[in-house]
């Protein structure tokens, strides 16, 4: 009778942690983008003063720490999130505040969020994604713009 329940409770946790693990409704190439680069084109979301994303993109790209950038801008807000490689994932402060302080020089009339988390990463790539593949709204983009921010607030 005990080996019975054994095998009944192995069975059960096998397919809790399944479907645990597949209940994401997260697009393949933010999936993807966990283990490879995915290097997205950056994507605008506002109405007004559009900054030259490509250029912050490829500035962000150049610093040899870093492997794979996002960058989306809805009006003067713009979100950076990158991949930091492995062996530098020690300095991730002192890459963001350097980051951070880079593009504040150098584009000026902005307002940058910088972040090396990989859940902001994996939502910037998704909405990228939905943007340009499913022809996302703008409202709809927007909204999804704002709750990154947001959970970029919360977790610093």
């Amino acid at each position: 009778m005990n080996k019975r329940i054994s095998v009944f409770l192995i069975i059960a946790m096998f397919f809790t942690i399944v479907s645990g693990c597949s209940g994401d409704s997260s697009s393949k190439e933010a999936k993807m983008s966990l283990i490879q680069s995915v290097d997205q084109d950056p994507v605008y979301l506002g109405d007004h003063s559009k900054a030259p994303l490509e250029k912050i993109k490829e500035k962000v790209a150049s610093h040899k720490e870093i492997y794979d950038v996002a960058v989306v801008q809805k009006d003067k807000d713009i979100l950076v999130a990158y991949k930091v490689k492995h062996m530098q994932r020690f300095r991730m402060k002192s890459i963001e505040s350097k980051l951070d302080k880079e593009l504040k020089k150098n584009f000026k009339s902005f307002d940058f969020t910088v972040s090396s988390d990989m859940k902001i990463f994996l939502e910037t790539v998704e909405l990228i994604v939905n943007v340009k593949d499913k022809g996302y709204s703008k409202k709809k983009a927007g909204k999804w713009f704002d709750k990154i921010m947001k959970l970029q607030k919360d977790m610093a």
